[in-house]
Protein backbone atom coordinates (compact mmCIF):
# COMPACT_ATOMS: atom_id res chain seq x y z
CA UNK A 1 0.00 0.00 0.00
CA UNK A 2 1.01 3.59 -0.78
CA UNK A 3 -1.25 5.53 1.38
CA UNK A 4 1.05 8.62 1.66
CA UNK A 5 1.08 8.77 -2.51
CA UNK A 6 -2.43 8.04 -2.33
CA UNK A 7 -3.06 11.15 0.22
CA UNK A 8 -0.66 13.36 -1.99
CA UNK A 9 -2.44 12.61 -5.28
CA UNK A 10 -5.95 13.39 -3.94
CA UNK A 11 -4.70 16.74 -2.29
CA UNK A 12 -2.92 17.52 -5.27
CA UNK A 13 -5.97 17.05 -6.88
CA UNK A 14 -7.18 20.88 -4.92
CA UNK A 15 -4.88 22.61 -7.59
CA UNK A 16 -6.76 23.28 -10.99
CA UNK A 17 -3.64 22.80 -12.89
CA UNK A 18 -3.38 19.28 -11.51
CA UNK A 19 -7.10 18.84 -12.29
CA UNK A 20 -6.16 19.85 -15.90
CA UNK A 21 -3.49 16.90 -16.25
CA UNK A 22 -5.74 14.25 -14.86
CA UNK A 23 -8.38 14.93 -16.46
CA UNK A 24 -6.23 15.07 -19.85
CA UNK A 25 -4.39 11.68 -19.58
CA UNK A 26 -5.76 9.78 -16.20
CA UNK A 27 -3.73 6.84 -17.01
CA UNK A 28 -0.41 8.35 -17.52
CA UNK A 29 -1.01 11.17 -14.86
CA UNK A 30 -1.77 8.51 -12.18
CA UNK A 31 1.71 6.79 -13.27
CA UNK A 32 3.36 9.66 -11.52
CA UNK A 33 3.00 8.10 -8.17
CA UNK A 34 3.24 5.32 -6.62
CA UNK A 35 -0.15 3.73 -6.47
CA UNK A 36 -1.51 -0.20 -6.33
CA UNK A 37 -3.78 -1.41 -9.02
CA UNK A 38 -6.07 -1.32 -5.68
CA UNK A 39 -5.72 2.17 -5.09
CA UNK A 40 -5.98 3.32 -8.77
CA UNK A 41 -9.19 0.95 -9.32
CA UNK A 42 -10.46 3.05 -6.33
CA UNK A 43 -9.76 6.57 -7.68
CA UNK A 44 -11.22 5.70 -10.93
CA UNK A 45 -14.48 4.12 -9.71
CA UNK A 46 -14.52 7.06 -6.79
CA UNK A 47 -14.69 4.04 -4.51
CA UNK A 48 -15.17 6.48 -0.83
CA UNK A 49 -15.71 2.72 0.57
CA UNK A 50 -12.64 1.37 -0.72
CA UNK A 51 -10.35 4.71 -0.18
CA UNK A 52 -11.44 4.99 3.07
CA UNK A 53 -10.58 1.10 4.22
CA UNK A 54 -7.05 2.09 2.60
CA UNK A 55 -6.46 4.87 5.35
CA UNK A 56 -7.23 8.15 2.80
CA UNK A 57 -7.62 11.62 4.96
CA UNK A 58 -11.02 12.21 6.15
CA UNK A 59 -10.45 15.73 4.85
CA UNK A 60 -8.82 14.74 1.82
CA UNK A 61 -11.48 12.12 1.21
CA UNK A 62 -14.49 14.79 1.62
CA UNK A 63 -12.71 17.16 -0.96
CA UNK A 64 -12.26 13.90 -3.06
CA UNK A 65 -16.59 12.97 -2.16
CA UNK A 66 -17.37 17.04 -3.68
CA UNK A 67 -14.79 16.77 -6.67
CA UNK A 68 -16.56 13.61 -7.86
CA UNK A 69 -19.92 15.18 -7.51
CA UNK A 70 -21.13 12.64 -4.47
CA UNK A 71 -23.84 13.77 -2.50
CA UNK A 72 -23.51 13.67 1.03
CA UNK A 73 -26.27 11.19 1.41
CA UNK A 74 -24.16 8.57 -1.02
CA UNK A 75 -21.22 9.60 1.14
CA UNK A 76 -22.88 8.71 4.41
CA UNK A 77 -24.17 5.32 2.78
CA UNK A 78 -20.96 4.77 1.34
CA UNK A 79 -19.29 4.77 4.65
CA UNK A 80 -22.05 3.13 6.93
CA UNK A 81 -20.85 0.78 9.29
CA UNK A 82 -17.33 1.92 9.72
CA UNK A 83 -15.09 3.55 12.22
CA UNK A 84 -11.66 4.84 12.91
CA UNK A 85 -9.41 2.47 14.76
CA UNK A 86 -10.15 2.80 18.54
CA UNK A 87 -13.25 3.84 18.60
CA UNK A 88 -16.42 2.93 20.89
CA UNK A 89 -18.39 2.64 17.83
CA UNK A 90 -18.79 -0.54 16.20
CA UNK A 91 -17.84 -1.16 12.82
CA UNK A 92 -15.26 -2.17 10.13
CA UNK A 93 -12.19 -0.50 11.06
CA UNK A 94 -9.85 1.27 8.70
CA UNK A 95 -6.57 1.13 7.72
Amino acid sequence: MSLPALNKFIHDLQFPEIRERYSADATVFLSTYDLTEEEIAAVDKADLRTLWLLGVNPYLLRFFQHWNHITDNEFRAALEGLSFPGSTIQGEHRG
